[in-house]
């Protein structure tokens, strides 16, 4: 098994920190314990908390992309409603369960008010990026006759922004994650009866 180097070691004990505690709480120091370092040897790795931030921010990016997907990077696009259902369960079932992806919706959430670029990454990832993603992805099964034609923006509006509150539901009350699950699946099965092309 690798070792884990201790540059990712520190991001990931700042991601436990900065979701249980908020930036602003969390000292390098802090960090450093967490590790089982001294606070002075963070800066062999980052030049400070922010640097910590950003590479984080960089991190989860790259990983929420290669895993959930972009307007940049689709994929595929599905082949028929059932794929299309299937693919919207893959991804949301990556955001709602991955650990760290949690993490930094936890983070999130609680920094978007006081940190501008939190804010920004918070937009993009609970609204605006999906939004465009998904009106993509949906533009092309209208050229495919899967979905029946209307405003793709707004289509996407409709699928995104239910799933995000139900999201949000089971990051607040765990125990109604199952519950939550299951509305999506339902969610994104009346869009399907609703717009798909018989």
């Amino acid at each position: 098994m690798e070792k884990i180097k201790t540059k990712d070691r520190i991001l990931f004990a700042a991601l436990d920190l900065f979701s249980e505690k908020g930036y602003d709480q969390t000292s390098i120091d802090l960090v450093a314990e967490a590790v089982g370092i001294k606070g002075p040897s963070i800066y062999a790795h980052y030049k400070g908390k922010e640097d910590i931030l950003d590479s984080l921010i960089a991190m989860m990016e790259h990983k929420y992309d290669e895993n959930f997907g972009n307007s940049s990077h689709l994929d595929k696009i599905p082949e028929s409603l059932d794929e299309f259902k299937e693919d919207c369960l893959r991804r949301v079932g990556f955001t709602m369960k991955d650990p760290q992806i949690q993490k930094v919706r936890r983070f999130c959430t609680k920094e978007q008010y006081r940190n501008e670029k939190i804010a920004a990454l918070t937009s993009k990832h609970q609204l605006t990026g999906n939004q465009e993603m998904y009106a993509l992805m949906l533009e092309k099964m209208m050229e495919k006759n899967l979905i029946r034609r209307f405003d793709a923006n707004l289509l996407a509006l409709e699928i995104v922004a239910p799933v995000t509150v139900m999201i949000e539901i089971a990051d607040r009350e765990p125990d109604r994650t199952d519950e939550m699950w299951t509305q999506i699946g339902v969610h994104l099965s009346h869009f399907v009866e609703i717009y798909g092309m018989k």
